[in-house]
């Protein structure tokens, strides 16, 4: 009897150590997952891609700066040259002419490579200068334009107050007239700002429009000037 006894004890022992060794905590209070458990989501079949390569992504820094397409920096240069020609500070102009291509001046928004003027800034005139130049033909009446340097700026450059002008525009032309707009045959890589007034008198309904019009080209991460036009509404 005594020996059975011993014997259920016993038993009876290696069940509740048994018991205690099933499970298994860390000490922490998390408990440890089987690495063998499959996920309850089913797998979808699709494996990540890693690509390598041996490239490194470019950084924004690593890019060209240049101005095209800046239209920010090209509006700013252009703000900055129509001010000096309000104040008709040639001097300082001088310092924006491309000095390759030089300042082209055009009494008409359509480029006439056999009449406009152009000048290196070494070469330009100034308003003392009293000689008659020939600046191309008036669009409308087909007059020739022989004017004197100062007549010129007067009458094609700034005859309006052009940096007050209600419109700035960039690569776009407002003032349509009846000339081809033609730059970019002249200027291929240029880029341009114009300052437009819609008009002066009501009664003639916009058709004493005037525009002056400022011709860049990138030079680096600077603009240079190439081209001064002159845009109004003609018959």
């Amino acid at each position: 009897m005594r020996r059975t006894y011993l014997l259920l004890v016993t038993a009876l022992l290696a069940l509740l150590l048994a018991g205690c060794g099933a499970s298994s905590n860390n000490s922490n209070g998390t408990t440890d997952v089987p690495q063998s458990t499959k996920s309850a989501t089913p797998s979808l079949g699709i494996e990540p891609t890693v690509t390598a390569s041996n490239e490194a992504s470019p950084s924004p820094n690593d890019q060209a700066s240049t101005p095209e397409g800046d239209s920010a920096a090209l509006k700013e240069a252009a703000v900055e040259v129509v001010g000096l020609l309000r104040e008709r500070d040639l001097n300082s102009l001088l310092a924006w002419i491309d000095p390759n291509q030089g300042l082209r001046f055009s009494p008409s928004t359509h480029l006439n490579s056999d009449a406009d003027l152009v000048y290196m800034p070494d070469k330009l005139p100034t308003f003392k200068d009293t000689s008659k130049l020939k600046w191309g033909i008036a669009d409308g009446s087909g007059d020739a334009i022989e004017l004197t340097f100062r007549e010129y700026y007067e009458k094609f450059v700034y005859n309006k107050d052009f940096a007050d002008a209600p419109d700035i525009s960039v690569n776009k032309i407002v003032g349509k007239g009846n000339v081809e707009f033609n730059v970019a045959k002249i200027y291929p890589n240029a880029s341009y700002v114009e300052f437009h007034f819609p008009g002066f008198d009501e009664k003639l309904d916009g058709m004493d429009w005037q525009s002056l019009v400022l011709v860049f080209v990138p030079e680096d991460t600077d603009w240079k000037l190439v081209a001064i036009l002159h845009g109004q509404w003609t018959v």
